[in-house]
């Protein structure tokens, strides 16, 4: 695997055996969740629960036309921007009902929103996984775990990494790894975002221990 460093825009893998895309870039996102429907891995009108230090929930200026195709999915995900993904895939049907966890100061009202894990698990985990009937897609953006940009935004972009522990991120990946061991979800899709994370070095250091935690390592990859 490349490291983040050396990753361009475009950069995006995924592991076939256990249905987990990882992208430098969050617009591919979407493409991830078009290609899994179209694939019928995941069925139309998942249920999202998205993990991120921002919101991401802009309507896309881009017109999203049908999807018949996986180049259609790959060529509308190349044209989004990065904070659009959530939006768009809901325009196609294919995501329906949006959970998120972060420290947004105005979370979007039409989602159900925790500020933390700890507030998901105790308010709304058994509600996220009571139906029967829908797909569940974990999404998480590693800049989750570093709060570089509470403050100040556009003085961190890209720099002034302030993260949390290697044992705190270790302990909330596991949470989730378990509710994959569960079979829980049908779908995970994984952002790098560098420049949100404080730069390359912070980031490698995220996904590295996310690769670890989720036991991936040794598995097979492609690029897609």
């Amino acid at each position: 695997m490349k490291k983040v460093k050396d990753m361009d825009g475009t950069w995006k893998i995924a592991y076939p055996k256990r249905n987990i895309y990882i992208m430098r870039d969050h617009n591919w996102a979407f493409s991830a969740w078009e290609i899994s429907r179209l694939n019928k891995k995941i069925k139309p009108k998942a249920r999202l629960l998205h993990v991120d230090f921002h919101d991401d929930y802009f309507e896309p200026t881009e017109e999203i036309t049908e999807l018949k195709t996986e180049q259609d999915a790959l060529n509308i995900g190349e044209k989004l921007d990065i904070f659009e993904f959530i939006r768009a895939s809901q325009g196609t049907g294919t995501i329906k009902d949006v959970y998120m966890i972060g420290d947004y100061v105005r979370s979007p009202g039409e989602v159900f929103h925790s500020y933390t894990l700890n507030q998901f698990e105790h308010e709304h985990r058994m509600e996220f996984f009571s139906p029967e009937n829908q797909s569940f897609i974990l999404d998480l953006d590693l800049d989750f775990f570093n709060l570089h940009a509470y403050q100040s935004i556009e003085n961190n972009y890209n720099s002034n990494p302030f993260r949390y522990s290697d044992e705190f991120i270790k302990k909330q990946l596991e949470r989730f790894k378990q509710y994959d061991d569960e079979g829980c979800w049908d779908l995970i899709t994984v952002s790098i975002s560098p420049e949100h994370c404080g730069g390359d070095q912070t980031a490698q250091q995220i996904l590295e221990i996310f690769l670890k935690s989720f036991e991936l390592n040794d598995e097979e990859y492609i690029h897609w």
